[in-house]
């Protein structure tokens, strides 16, 4: 399995966002060298008005794969963006994992995650998909959901009548 959430990954996501429908919504990204590091959302009234709404931040490691991203919401008291959640990417042999994980303010740190999903290659064109949720009452992880995922040999896509 190839690590498939590259840089290129994260502009082509970018640029669907922008040629998107969504007319209420702008986007803004902070891009290096061809690399996202910083998207804006804002959303506009009727009354053509911009309003800041979301920031999702990201990171990348030495191989240019995503290693975070951070989402943050506006807050129109304080007028600054406030940390909400985080994806943790990592990378393995045979797959990658996606953590999530929520930020407490009050310790001012992310707490651990409540989610994991693991990606794992199986064979070619063959992959699990297993998502591991917190049980905050036991303090452990539990098995919440898991797929097979097949992809045609020949790349084209099977449709059922």
């Amino acid at each position: 399995m190839e690590a498939i959430i590259t840089a290129a990954t994260v502009l082509t996501m970018y640029f669907n966002a922008v040629n998107s429908n969504e007319a209420n919504y702008m986007y803004n990204a902070d891009m290096e060298d061809g690399v996202v590091n910083k998207i804006e959302v804002y959303e506009q009234n009727a009354e053509h008005t911009m309003t800041q709404k979301k920031e999702y931040r990201y990171e990348y490691d030495e191989q240019g794969r995503l290693s975070n991203k951070e989402m943050l919401s506006w807050d129109e008291a304080t007028k600054q963006w406030q940390k909400s959640s985080r994806l943790t990417y990592k990378y393995y042999k045979n797959g990658y994992n996606v953590e999530v994980s929520s930020w407490n303010a009050e310790k001012q740190a992310y707490d651990l995650p409540s989610e994991v999903t693991l990606y794992r290659s199986q064979a070619p064109n063959l992959t699990t998909v297993k998502t591991y949720k917190m049980n905050e009452t036991h303090d452990n992880m539990y098995l919440a959901s898991r797929m097979v995922i097949m992809e045609p040999l020949d790349g084209n896509l099977l449709a059922v009548k």
